[in-house]
């Protein structure tokens, strides 16, 4: 069961796509017998929160992997990509920064996330998404999603062109929102989208993102 409510929301978002399937909570960790493993460090188990495969699509696209941020304060990306990089054993809360994205940045744990997918997909081609409640700071998404020590780690560790892109709440909202602006006639696949439609038929949810840009 997904008691993430923003993992719901993202797994909803997924399955309203046409050809799209999903996974949840997929443990992986690094093998005891590399010579680098460190019981204090690789014993715990990591899970990817949702795994998507898109029977319509190809390439980097067919698979997508998911880590979702449901922070209230939102997620910066200037200050992850920074810290992660240069500040990795920063400590948020009791926990430090490169644990909250391991399959980033530690080689140990990518090559382990990178064969999980390989496991459950038979490719290692996908996107990997960052889902979030919002964006902190400034909108500079690209600062996260191209960043090269990430990129460069997940190819060096078997991923062949991977994407990494970071996706709110808000963009899955507008997703929905323009679907069925276009779709009038169609009902939605999904609760969430059956939801949203029929406060869009009520007058709800156009007097609520009245002034948005996107809705």
């Amino acid at each position: 069961m997904k008691e993430d409510i923003l993992e719901q929301i993202v797994d909803d978002w997924f399955l309203s796509q046409p050809g799209t399937f999903t996974k949840h909570n997929i443990k992986f960790r690094p093998d005891e017998k590399r010579k680098d493993y460190n019981s204090k460090m690789d014993s715990s188990h990591s899970d990817i929160d949702i795994l998507a495969i898109h029977l319509n699509k190809q390439s980097n696209e067919r698979v997508s992997i998911v880590t979702c941020k449901s922070w209230q304060q939102g997620f910066n990306p200037t200050n992850w990509a920074d810290c992660l990089v240069n500040e990795p054993n920063k400590k948020f809360g009791n926990k430090e920064a490169w644990k909250f994205f391991r399959e980033l940045v530690k080689p140990n744990w990518t090559e382990a996330f990178i064969e999980k997918i390989k496991d459950e997909t038979n490719s290692n081609e996908f996107t990997y998404y960052v889902a979030c409640t919002k964006i902190q700071g400034e909108n500079n998404k690209e600062i996260f999603e191209e960043n090269d020590y990430f990129l460069d780690n997940l190819r060096k560790c078997g991923a062949k062109n991977p994407i990494i892109k970071i996706k709110t709440f808000e963009d899955m909202l507008a997703d929905y929102y323009n679907r069925i602006d276009n779709n009038k006639q169609t009902l939605e696949a999904t609760q969430i989208g059956r939801l949203l439609q029929l406060m869009k038929a009520s007058g709800v949810l156009k007097n609520i993102f009245a002034n948005h840009k996107h809705l």
